[in-house]
């Protein structure tokens, strides 16, 4: 890419990152996309080796020629609000391709180990033309897990000798995975690992890893009673073996991202599942609760609008402020101020 060009790029990510006068013009032309980049989320524990990974899978998708973009979500600064960019420093087999385009993102305080604007963000580089877009989340815990909401794959990495810790993600990184990885497989514990990740995947899943037929079950059971909102979640993704022709199961694969060792296969299998979301319709579903999740978002910022204080401000709107004292002295609840202001907005 030209200076001039990645310098448009970098221009128009900052305006609506910042939500700055032209957002809504970039955005409105953004959306009407028939089709955006494929995104590919990264996400694990710290120390995984999540940047390290992202670079070799970048190198490998721009040597073949793709339009690459990736999106790596740092911690904010407590001082400045900004990103600690130490992704950068594990840029070094991508960083010779012209085909790339990296940039940092603060999280800016969000929850759920993404930037607020992520998904917006991804829209705006699909209409610079990039094929692929790989966002790295924040090292991620229980409760970091949007990286789902945005992406057509997941990628959950971990790596050998968490012990407990793998055990203690189930209940968040181990339901949003289509893929999972083991980095650092040539240290001890690697097989451990695998089979600690695959013991709790056939939990939820009946099939070999992948694309799965629909097995032949003698007396199978219904479909039709009460399952956990996480199992219908799994199977709205990946697909119910009951009643579906063919279903996925998350594979987990073995790498060591430093020697480009089962990168190109991984890179393989993540092509496989957003081909085969793609056929199946689920791509198309998931886009459809992405956009659900973006009105919401998009609503709350309006409605909240008039009450918000503003970044780094101390004084809280006069709007709020009596209530904020009436519940301080114990004279009412936040959700008596709450309704008593929505009544307040122009119907």
């Amino acid at each position: 890419m030209e200076p001039a060009e990645l310098r448009r790029i970098a221009r128009t990510i900052s305006t609506v990152e910042n939500q700055a006068d032209g957002t809504d013009e970039v955005l409105a032309q953004a959306y009407r996309l028939p089709r955006w980049a494929d995104v590919i989320g990264v996400t694990g524990p710290p120390g995984a080796g999540k940047s390290t990974l992202v670079d070799a899978l970048t190198a490998h998708w721009a040597a073949n020629g793709e339009r690459i973009a990736v999106l790596a979500i740092d911690p904010s600064s407590p001082y400045s609000g900004g990103a600690v960019l130490g992704d950068r420093i594990r840029r070094t087999r991508s960083v010779g391709y012209a085909n790339t385009y990296f940039r940092s993102l603060s999280s800016r305080g969000h929850v759920g180990g993404l930037s607020e604007t992520a998904t917006d963000l991804v829209a705006v580089l699909s209409l610079f033309e990039f094929r692929r877009v790989i966002i790295e989340t924040v090292g991620a815990g229980q409760s970091d897990v949007e990286i789902h909401d945005t992406a057509d794959c997941t990628l959950v990495l971990t790596v050998p000798g968490l012990g407990d810790g793998v055990q203690a993600s189930k209940a968040g990184l181990m339901e949003i995975g289509d893929v999972f990885a083991i980095n650092k497989a040539d240290l001890p514990g690697a097989d451990d690992a695998m089979r600690t990740i695959e013991n709790a995947l056939g939990a939820a899943y009946m099939g070999n890893p992948g694309i799965s037929p629909r097995p032949n079950i003698p007396n199978p059971v219904s479909s039709s009673y009460a399952v956990s909102p996480g199992l219908a979640a799994l199977r709205r993704r990946h697909g119910n073996f009951g009643e579906d022709d063919e279903t996925w199961v998350p594979p987990v694969l073995k790498l060591v991202s430093t020697d480009n060792d089962g990168v190109p296969e991984l890179a393989q299998t993540i092509d496989t599942f957003i081909e085969w979301s793609d056929r199946t319709g689920r791509r198309r579903q998931r886009s459809r609760e992405r956009a659900y999740a973006q009105v919401m978002r998009a609503l709350s910022a309006l409605l909240l609008a008039p009450y918000a204080r503003a970044p780094g401000a101390v004084q809280i709107p006069s709007a709020v402020d009596s209530w904020v004292e009436r519940i301080a002295g114990g004279e009412a609840s936040p959700l008596e101020a709450a309704r008593a202001l929505m009544n307040k907005l122009p119907r």
